[in-house]
C-alpha cells in the first residue's frame, strides 16, 4: 500500500464544543483548513485513513496504559467526550490487520483491540475534516498522556516502521492523519503534578483528582511556530530532541507532549517537507491550533 496523503493537526475538542468563543475570522480560517484536509483526502479516495491519536485517560486508565495500540475490530466507537457526540467509524480491517502484523514483524510491540474506543483526538479532526466521512479508518493510539511516555526518537521510529508495514500490506492506498498539540496546558497545576507522579503511585488517589478546563489558557506561540518551521523543513525530530519530556512540558505545556504524534507522521513520510495549512493561537480553545500537509511525493 502507498501513503498518498499525509497530515498532522491539532485535535482540541474545544474547537467544536466552544466553537462560538473564538473570533469568527480565526474560526473560519481553522475550519477551512480542516475542510481542505478532508477534501484532499477524499480526492485521493484511499482505501483507509490511518489516524494516530491520543487517549486522554478516559479509555485506558492507570490499570493498563498501552504505549501503542491499534484497533482491528469492525468499528471504532467514539465515546462522546469533550461534549462531542457518540459515534461509530468503520474500521478497514484488512489494512488494520496487515499493519498490526507488519509492525510486529518489525519488532514493534503494539497492543491491539478488537473493540476499540476512541476519544476526541480522533473524532474532532474527523468531524471537521470529513463530516460525512464514508471512508473507513484504522485507529492507532499513542500514549502522550500518562508518563512515562515514549521517547521522541521512539515515536519517530514507530512512524518509520508504520511506513514499512503499510508498504508491505499489498496493493492499495491510505491517507495518514496524526493528531495532537500544539502548545497547551491541560488542567490545574495540581492536576498536572498528579499526572507527573511516578508510575505505580497514581491509581490509589485517582478518584480524588478531577480535570477542569478554564475559559482561556496560555499558549506558547513562539514554540508552536518554531516547531511548525521544523516540521516544514523535515527537522521535527532534531527539534524535539533538543528537549525532554520535562522541559517540553515546562516550555509548551503537558498537552504539547502530543507532538509525538507529529513525529510519527514525520517518520512515516521519511521526514518529507510540509506546508502549514493554518496556525492560530486560540486561547478560548486553550490550544495552539496547527495543521500541516506533508509533501508525500517528495518522500517516495
Amino acid at each position: 500500500m502507498r501513503i498518498t496523503a499525509a497530515f498532522a493537526c491539532s485535535h482540541a475538542g474545544l474547537m467544536i464544543s466552544r466553537e462560538d468563543r473564538a473570533d469568527p475570522p480565526t474560526r473560519s480560517r481553522v475550519y477551512a483548513a480542516f475542510r481542505a484536509m478532508g477534501e484532499t483526502i477524499e480526492a485521493h479516495a484511499p482505501d483507509a485513513v490511518i489516524v494516530v491519536g491520543t487517549d486522554h485517560g478516559r479509555i485506558y486508565g492507570f490499570d493498563g496504559v498501552p504505549q501503542f495500540l491499534i484497533g482491528v475490530g469492525a468499528t471504532a466507537s467514539g465515546i462522546g467526550d469533550a461534549t462531542l457526540p457518540e459515534c461509530e467509524y468503520a474500521v478497514h480491517q484488512p489494512t488494520a490487520r496487515a499493519v498490526l502484523d507488519g509492525l510486529l514483524a518489525r519488532d514493534i510491540d503494539i497492543a491491539f483491540s478488537e473493540s476499540v474506543r476512541i476519544d476526541h483526538s480522533f473524532v474532532a479532526p474527523l468531524m471537521l475534516a470529513m463530516p460525512d466521512c464514508g471512508l473507513p479508518i484504522v485507529p492507532i493510539v499513542q500514549n502522550c498522556n500518562v508518563p512515562p511516555l515514549p521517547s521522541f526518537g521512539r515515536s519517530h521510529r514507530f512512524g518509520v516502521a508504520l511506513r514499512a508495514a503499510i508498504g508491505a500490506a499489498g496493493p492499495g492506498d491510505v491517507a495518514l492523519v496524526c493528531t495532537g498539540g500544539l502548545s497547551h496546558w491541560v488542567g490545574s497545576d495540581e492536576f498536572r503534578a498528579f499526572m507527573d507522579r511516578p508510575a505505580g503511585t497514581r491509581l490509589p488517589d485517582s478518584a480524588g483528582v478531577s480535570l477542569a478546563l478554564d475559559d482561556t489558557g496560555p499558549i506558547n506561540e513562539s514554540f508552536d511556530r518554531d516547531f511548525l518551521d521544523a516540521v516544514c523543513d523535515g527537522g521535527s525530530l532534531p527539534f524535539a530532541e533538543r528537549l525532554d519530556t520535562a522541559s517540553l512540558g515546562e516550555l509548551a505545556g503537558n498537552g504539547a507532549q502530543e507532538i509525538r504524534n507529529w513525529l510519527v507522521a514525520a517518520g512515516a513520510v521519511s521526514d518529507a517537507p510540509a506546508s502549514v495549512l493554518a496556525y492560530a493561537p486560540v486561547s478560548q480553545w486553550l490550544t495552539g491550533i496547527g495543521l500541516a500537509r506533508f509533501d508525500v511525493g517528495a518522500a517516495v
